[in-house]
C-alpha cells in the first residue's frame, strides 16, 4: 500500500511543473543539467537565511545545512565568500523612461500619443524625462539603450543639443533573444510566482493572483480572445501607470518609501491538455 504524498512531495511536483516551460529554453541556450544544478545550489543557499530568520532560528553553518541538505563544507565556503547579486539599474531606468514617456500627459500630444522630444533643455525634454525616472543612470546611457533596443530613434539634428527623439513602439518588448527579454522573463514571471507563493503560505491580505481558463476553442476564437485581452490591458495599463507615477512622485524621498509593486496581465494559448 502506497503512503500518501507529503506536503514536500506535492510542493516538489508543483515546482517541477513550473520548470517544464523553461527546460526547452535552457537546453536550446546550452544550459546543461550540471550548470542548472550548480546554480540551484547557490539559490538555495541565498534563500536559506531568510527562511531561518522568519522561523526565529539562529543562522549558522549547521542550521543552513539542515534546512537545505547542502554539505556543511559548501555552506561554509558560501557564507565566507557569498555576495548579493548586483542590480541591473540600467534596464530598470530604460523601462521606466519608456513607461512614463508613453503614459504621462506631460510627454503626450493632444491625441494621447508620445510626443517627439528635444534631447536637451528644460522641462519636457528627453533629459528631463530621464532625470525624473532615475538619477542613477545618465540620460545619454538611457537613450543609447532605447535606440539599441529599437524602442526609440533620433529623427533629426546633427548635434546633441538639436536632436529630436521619437518613441517607436506601443509596448516595451525588446527584440527576441536579447538579455533584456530574459530580464523581463525573470522579473515578470518571478514576481507573479512570488505573489502565488505568498498566497500559498497564507499571506494576509492575499495577493491579487487570478486567471481565466477556457478550452475547446477554435483558432479563430483564440484570436478573438487575444484581441480582447490586449484591449482590456491597454486601458488598465494607462490607468495604473498614471496612478503609480503620481504616487511615486508623491512618496519620493520619504524614509518609509521602501516598497515596490508590479501589476501585470498575460495571455497564453496552446493545445488542449490531454487527460
Amino acid at each position: 500500500m502506497s503512503s500518501p504524498e507529503s506536503r514536500a512531495d506535492l510542493t516538489l511536483a508543483a515546482a517541477v511543473r513550473l520548470l517544464e516551460p523553461l527546460l526547452p529554453l535552457l537546453l536550446r541556450e546550452g544550459v546543461t543539467y550540471p550548470r542548472l544544478s550548480s546554480a540551484l545550489k547557490k539559490a538555495f543557499l541565498e534563500a536559506a537565511p531568510g527562511v531561518l530568520q522568519n522561523s526565529s532560528i539562529r543562522i549558522n553553518d549547521s542550521s543552513v545545512t539542515t534546512l537545505t541538505g547542502i554539505h556543511r563544507k559548501d555552506v561554509r565556503e558560501w557564507r565566507s565568500g557569498g555576495r548579493p547579486r548586483p542590480q541591473a539599474r540600467t534596464f530598470g531606468a530604460v523601462a521606466g523612461v519608456f513607461t512614463r514617456w508613453s503614459t504621462d500627459p506631460a510627454y503626450r500630444d493632444r491625441r494621447g500619443r508620445p510626443r517627439v522630444l528635444a534631447r536637451k533643455g528644460g522641462p519636457g525634454t528627453f533629459e528631463a524625462l530621464a532625470a525624473s525616472v532615475s538619477n542613477d543612470v545618465h540620460p545619454r546611457t538611457v537613450l543609447q539603450e532605447l535606440v539599441r533596443l529599437g524602442v526609440a530613434e533620433i529623427v533629426e539634428g546633427a548635434e546633441d543639443a538639436d536632436e529630436k527623439i521619437r518613441l517607436c513602439v506601443d509596448a516595451f518588448v525588446p527584440r527576441a533573444g536579447t538579455a533584456e527579454m530574459l530580464k523581463l522573463l525573470s522579473d515578470n514571471v518571478g514576481d507573479h510566482l512570488a505573489a502565488a507563493v505568498e498566497n500559498v503560505l497564507g499571506s494576509t491580505p492575499a495577493m491579487l493572483e487570478q486567471s481565466i481558463f477556457a478550452d475547446r476553442l477554435r483558432p479563430k476564437s483564440v484570436e478573438q480572445m487575444n484581441a480582447l485581452a490586449r484591449k482590456v490591458w491597454q486601458g488598465a495599463f494607462h490607468e495604473i501607470v498614471r496612478e503609480a507615477t503620481a504616487l511615486s512622485d508623491q512618496d519620493a524621498g520619504r524614509e518609509d518609501a521602501d516598497q515596490r509593486i508590479r501589476v501585470g496581465m498575460y495571455f497564453y494559448h496552446g493545445p488542449d491538455l490531454k487527460l
